[in-house]
């Protein structure tokens, strides 16, 4: 379900939240809402999945906040009780459409104590074949929230540019990993993302050895990125091998 709202006017009415990541996209995002939306009663959540971001993120996030000073309005939340790369033993690797648990597990059961039901993310149509279907303004049934994306329509060139003239740094992680290090493993990591990853050795131990440890994975969707993930280390075990011939 989807309106067809003028998202400055929507937001304008009510209480929200900003989701930000640290990336680039949802830095946008945050930005746009400080230009855009007359009043302040909104928040900012950022949530660490726990054993999966970078610290490097962690302490960007922070920064960026401190420089927009929004300082009283940010909330930094993760799981105390579970580590990201226990559940990736437990449950194995988290697949769209299957089982995504890590959504679920470290974003929405954290944000949701923290959250307004009105909430804004950074993603972009075109950032994948799925949100290309997205809309500005929709109702999300995983989290029973509504979700505004205000720069929905934007290029990855507009991102940078707007960020770019309002003087705030782009994340440090992007020249070290290619991603924004907020998730240091994400079965959609590019092959470039992946190895930039795994010549991390701290990284590298923490993701590989999670990954051998995977039982019988469920699907050739999540079989496949397990092979990739262990080819790039070059320890692909002999079972993966022979699967790949």
């Amino acid at each position: 379900m989807h309106l067809d709202v003028d998202p400055v006017k929507f937001l304008s009415e009510r209480r929200f939240t900003v989701l930000f990541s640290g990336g680039k996209d949802s830095l946008a995002a945050l930005l746009w809402i400080c230009d855009n939306i007359p009043h302040r009663d909104w928040n900012v959540v950022y949530v660490e999945v726990t054993g999966n971001t970078h610290p490097a993120c962690n302490e960007y996030v922070h920064k960026v906040i401190s420089m927009l000073g929004l300082e009283e309005r940010f909330v930094h939340a993760k799981r105390e009780d579970l580590d990201f790369f226990e559940g990736v033993k437990k449950w194995g690797i988290p697949l769209i459409g299957q089982m995504r648990w890590c959504l679920y597990q470290f974003k929405i059961k954290v944000w949701d104590k923290h959250s307004h039901l009105t909430q804004v993310t950074g993603i972009k149509r075109s950032d994948s074949n799925r949100r290309s279907k997205a809309h500005l303004i929709e109702y999300m049934r995983l989290g029973k929230s509504v979700v505004v994306n205000p720069i929905l329509t934007w290029k990855t060139g507009d991102v940078l540019d707007y960020i770019r003239e309002h003087g705030i740094p782009i994340n440090p992680c992007y020249e070290m990993y290619r991603h924004s290090g907020n998730c240091m493993f994400c079965p959609y990591h590019s092959k470039r993302k992946i190895a930039l990853t795994l010549q991390d050795p701290y990284w590298r131990e923490k993701i590989i050895g999670a990954l051998r440890c995977v039982k019988a994975p469920r699907s050739e969707s999540m079989r496949r990125i397990l092979r990739l993930w262990l080819k790039h280390d070059g320890q692909m075990p002999l079972t993966a091998f022979m699967q790949e011939k």
